[in-house]
């Protein structure tokens, strides 16, 4: 599939759980990012980034979030960057592998959504190519070769960076394909939650059509 294909098909799963929302022209977009609980009743500390970045939210509400405790998880932190339009190039402790190795003494699931989650906001920081374009697609090939996308939650996290590099590496498509079916598994339509994730990586991908 090219690009083109994939934006259409992400904002087409995507539509289905956005129906009453801003992004589907119901709604004040900040009242509701304020207020804004999955299909579970369920808020997580990344919701505040995502739904910021996916609905223009300017800095200014970014900077009158809570700051990030010391111990936040590196993966948020990428997030609060790309919320707040800070384009500098992350560091990351090496060029290739994981993005997040410290984090990989944990159950495999929630550091395999680490991975995808930081991957995801890592594509934000890196439209400007350079090191991290490099680091980016570096660590999606790590993920390929060595996680199953189902060791995770079904949350299609950075499922646009695999389907960008699937034009020519069918072993990335596969996987970007396997990200969107979890997303969608026993159900019609995603949670909004998945919904808004979806959504966010089609922009990403509408950059370069």
């Amino acid at each position: 599939m090219g690009d083109e294909r994939w934006v259409s098909l992400l904002r087409g799963a995507a539509r289905r759980g956005l129906v009453g929302t801003p992004l589907a022209g119901v709604g004040e977009p900040a009242t509701w990012a304020r207020g804004f609980a999955d299909s579970a009743g369920h808020r997580r500390a990344v919701d505040p980034y995502l739904l910021a970045r996916v609905l223009g939210l300017p800095a200014e509400h970014v900077d009158a979030l809570p700051g990030l405790p010391p111990d936040a998880e590196s993966w948020l932190r990428l997030w609060r960057a790309v919320a707040a339009g800070d384009d500098r190039r992350p560091a990351f402790s090496r060029d290739d592998g994981p993005l997040f190795p410290e984090s990989h003494d944990g159950p495999i699931e929630v550091w395999t959504e680490g991975e995808l989650c930081g991957l995801h906001a890592l594509s934000w920081l890196a439209t400007k190519g350079g090191p991290a374009e490099a680091r980016l697609h570096a660590a999606a090939r790590w993920l390929i070769e060595h996680i199953q996308p189902d060791n995770a939650t079904g949350r299609p996290w950075g499922v646009h960076v695999f389907a960008s590099m699937g034009a020519s590496d069918p072993d990335a498509d596969m996987y970007a394909q396997t990200l969107l079916h979890n997303a969608l598994a026993g159900r019609s339509e995603p949670d909004v939650f998945s919904a808004v994730i979806l959504w966010d990586a089609a922009d990403w991908l509408e950059r370069g059509v």
